[in-house]
């Protein structure tokens, strides 16, 4: 499993990578991307070699998003992609813990997903 952490999301995949180490014992490989307005070919074909998952996590909004691109390269592949971001909303003053859990976004509703789609399998 893979997981791509963009901008202030990497601190997040951090998270999500220690507690999977935690909870499962998967040693995820987390990736900073070199850059968000293409895809990282060489990167992501590489990653077929050893991973059948990759997760991303965008700071922004999730529709039409980095984690949309990253889904679209796999597609005709066997590899499995799960998004995360926010939903596309105007968001004015809000609680940040809050706008987290509303959109799935803490380390804990993450990996509890991961598991479930492992577990699914």
């Amino acid at each position: 499993m893979a997981i791509i952490g963009l901008g202030s999301f990497f601190q997040l995949g951090e998270s999500i990578c220690n507690l999977l180490k935690e909870k499962t014992g998967i040693d995820a490989t987390l990736i900073n991307p070199r850059y968000i307005t293409g895809v990282d070919e060489e990167l992501l074909d590489s990653l077929k070699a050893n991973h059948r998952l990759v997760v991303t996590l965008e700071d922004g909004v999730l529709d039409g998003g980095f984690g949309e691109k990253i889904a679209r390269y796999y597609g005709p592949s066997d590899m499995k992609v799960m998004n995360y971001g926010a939903k596309k909303e105007f968001a004015d003053r809000f609680d940040v813990e809050k706008f987290l859990q509303k959109n799935h976004l803490t380390d804990y509703q993450i990996v509890a997903d991961i598991i479930g789609r492992i577990q699914s399998k």
